[in-house]
């Protein structure tokens, strides 16, 4: 049996409605509109009767995953740099230790460096893709530039 066959519960019916409220505060829903959704949740028989309800409203699990993978990038990238610090470290550590000739580590700095690089770029690229709310809010939050006096 489908998921939208299935027989909704007074609870699912309780939080469609809980969650009709939100978008209406958010000003997503008209009072017209938010009106007849709460009479139609009521009336609901099946869920696939309550999410036909929120078909035309963005999902609050889909903004979920994206908190959730800018925080796994921001994590993998903050990893990644660490790792690069602490290995080419005990390299160059080593190459000081053992005389000091023609640098070698710095094959290994240079390498990683450009992965280094790449992953941060990437990194960049995706949290904007995800819609980077520290970036923007800087954007806005600029004063409009002045002429200078003569």
């Amino acid at each position: 049996m489908a998921r939208g066959q299935v027989r909704a519960s007074d609870t699912e019916r309780e939080r469609a409605v809980e969650a009709l409220r939100h978008f209406f505060a958010d000003g997503r829903i008209s009072s017209h509109e938010f009106e007849v959704r709460i009479e139609r949740a009521y009336e609901a028989r099946t869920r696939g009767e309550l999410d036909a309800l929120f078909v035309d409203l963005p999902s609050p699990r889909l903004r979920g995953r994206g908190r959730a993978m800018r925080r796994m990038n921001k994590a993998a990238l903050r990893t990644h740099a660490t790792t690069y610090v602490a290995v080419n470290g005990g390299l160059v550590a080593v190459w000081a230790a053992t005389g000091a000739g023609d640098f070698w580590p710095g094959w290994s700095m240079s390498w990683w460096g450009f992965f280094l690089g790449w992953h941060w770029l990437t990194s960049r690229a995706i949290g904007r893709a995800l819609g980077d709310r520290r970036r923007t809010r800087h954007l806005h939050g600029r004063r409009a530039s002045r002429a200078l006096p003569r």
